[in-house]
């Protein structure tokens, strides 16, 4: 027992596997279409405002620990995650998020998820195909 449970703590240690060239393309062409999105979602129809939020902090999460090495999360271990991994660009994902649900006002948010996305390589629209799936 004791044997296995310094494997896990070694694996947990190690962190996450990293994203392939292709996994990194994808999160930032998703990102910046939900970005898009959200910008051109009129503070009117909160639904697709909200929606698009949550979209855009849980990719822009997924890639900035990514970015890191750093474990990622779902429920309450994403802002945990996400702030001890990166504090000052996870601090202004979330209260990005915030400014969108109490406020209707994507500006905050699609700024810190482009702060993300200039670590990466910046935006991607053009150019970007899918590979096909099976």
């Amino acid at each position: 027992m004791a044997r296995v449970r310094e494997q896990a703590r070694a694996v947990l240690a190690a962190g996450p596997p990293p994203l392939t060239p292709a996994e990194w393309e994808r999160g930032r062409y998703v990102l910046t279409s939900f970005m898009d999105d959200l910008t051109d979602a009129p503070p009117t129809n909160r639904h697709e405002q909200l929606a698009l939020a949550d979209f855009i902090l849980r990719e822009a999460a997924h890639l900035l620990t990514a970015h890191h090495g750093a474990w990622t999360g779902i429920g309450k271990w994403l802002p945990r995650r996400l702030l001890t991994a990166d504090p000052a660009r996870g601090k202004a994902l979330l209260e990005g998020h915030r400014a969108v649900a109490d406020h209707a006002d994507p500006t905050r948010l699609t700024a810190a998820a482009e702060q993300v996305l200039h670590l990466l390589g910046g935006p991607l629209r053009e150019g970007y195909t899918q590979p096909w799936q099976v």
